[in-house]
């Protein structure tokens, strides 16, 4: 068995490896996961052997990681079971770019219809022109570290989570009605059966700062 004091130091220094090892490509995120689950199953022990330790102090700081997979427990029991999140569930952008680059490990894309829920993020509408809404959302993409590329329906991105680097993909699309810009955004994930949420709060996100990029755009070209 381990010596104590031990205990403590793997449960911070193996999920910190799982996660950067993933990150930087040296094993495949489940492997990634099965080093964080060991960091996880010292923080429980010593979290059960709290009362009868002797230094309580130091299980206790070992046992502090325990709160990020507790974390990640319970935004995956409140989180909808979907990894692809659309404005447009019946007839979503296309992921034109993620075709190419998913590979046999990653999950396939999609067909429509999609899965949504009453919580489903919304189009946003602008009477903003095209190009105009083009240049705000590529500066909001580039802003946010995402890459991206025009495409024929609007843009395509491709986004690195901080944790893990997993890939997810993204499609920003424009349809011009006869008064108003409807943007459509479609945020699909490449692993994983659940995003526990992350796909609709980007979507949400992203068009909430375009909003108001879009209004800030406009509030400066109306000014005499």
């Amino acid at each position: 068995m381990l010596p104590m004091p031990v205990l403590p130091l793997l449960a911070w220094l193996l999920p910190l490896c799982g996660a950067l090892g993933s990150r930087v490509a040296i094993w495949p995120w489940w492997i990634g996961f099965a080093i964080c689950l060991g960091g996880a199953l010292c923080s429980l022990w010593l979290l059960l052997r709290l009362p009868w330790h002797p230094r309580r102090a130091v299980a206790l700081l070992g046992a502090l990681p325990l709160v990020l997979p507790a974390w990640f427990l319970v935004k995956a029991l409140q989180a909808h079971p979907i990894n692809d999140v659309s404005t447009d569930p019946l007839d979503p952008p296309t992921l034109r770019w993620a075709s190419q680059a998913r590979s046999a490990a990653d999950l396939p894309i999609n067909p429509a219809p999609l899965k949504f829920f009453p919580d489903n993020p919304a189009p946003l509408y602008t009477r903003t022109n095209r190009s105009q809404v083009l240049a705000e959302a590529r500066g909001l993409m580039t802003e946010l570290g995402w890459q991206h590329s025009v495409s024929g329906q609007g843009l395509e991105a491709v986004v690195v989570s901080p944790w893990f680097g997993f890939r997810d993909d993204v499609a920003l699309r424009l349809f011009e009605g006869p008064k108003e810009l409807r943007i459509d955004m479609r945020s699909a994930s490449r692993q994983g059966r659940s995003d526990l949420g992350a796909n609709r709060a980007r979507i949400q996100d992203f068009l909430t700062r375009l909003h108001g990029r879009l209004a800030k755009a406009q509030g400066t070209t109306s000014e005499p």
